[in-house]
């Protein structure tokens, strides 16, 4: 199970704008937690260096132990495959149909065929979707988008989930559900870390927040932290 570690992050871009300033919080192997904070606050940002897509410029981020933005390009894969991640603009593939697109990380897992079939279709089922597997993405509506994307990042079960509002254009039942389905991974020891807008979601949740204000950590409207902003169970 991999717990994770902001210690002390600061992501400042070359314009001198600073998205996140002297970040340190502490995430347990297994827990969900919910990262709020307005437009602006640094949620995608922070959600983005978690997946080794950006480097911090001061700070480390710690997965397992293990600094992240210290690992050798070819090591930086190997990582990413215990990763699911939920993109808010879903990064479909055009031409593959949604078994294929949702197939992808167990392909490149090198999976055998027998296995990829039943794991993609247990997947689609769980979002709802298995009778749109032949489909190409470009005849869903932009909820099956989502949830296609749901699909795609725990299908190959990992030890990691993070997904960046995964419930922005479901109604309440399938947001329910796709929460439900996070929750059931968390209970098998996945740490989720959730970025959203919907402040009702998350108290009907009742799991930790984690609030950004300015790309600092809001202690009064983060919830859930334990001694030294750590976020457990």
């Amino acid at each position: 199970m991999a717990g994770i570690v902001l210690d002390n992050v600061t992501k400042q871009f070359s314009n001198g704008y600073k998205a996140l300033e002297e970040i340190s919080v502490t995430f347990d192997a297994g827990t969900m937690t919910f990262l709020t904070g307005h437009s602006g606050a640094g949620k995608s940002t922070f959600l983005r260096l978690l997946i080794g897509a950006d480097e911090p410029t001061r700070g480390r981020v710690l997965v397992g132990g293990v600094d992240i933005s210290q690992l050798r390009k070819k090591r930086m894969p190997w990582y990413r495959r215990s990763v699911g991640v939920v993109f808010q603009d879903h990064h479909l593939l055009a031409d593959r149909s949604v078994f294929e697109n949702v197939a992808l990380p167990l392909r490149i897992g090198h999976f055998p065929a027998k296995e990829i079939a039943s794991r993609v279709r247990g997947a689609l089922s769980a979002v709802d979707l298995l009778d749109k597997e032949k489909l190409l993405p470009g005849f869903l509506s932009t909820g099956e988008q989502q949830r296609v994307g749901i699909a795609r990042a725990v299908v190959n079960r990992p030890k990691i989930l993070f997904a960046d509002e995964p419930t922005g254009n479901l109604d309440p039942t399938l947001s329910k559900t796709i929460m439900d389905l996070f929750s059931q991974f968390r209970e098998i020891g996945t740490t989720v870390i959730i970025a959203t807008h919907d402040i009702g979601l998350v108290k009907d949740m009742g799991q930790p927040t984690l609030n950004l204000i300015a790309g600092r950590l809001d202690p009064a409207g983060s919830s859930g932290l334990v001694g030294q902003t750590e976020v457990r169970r």
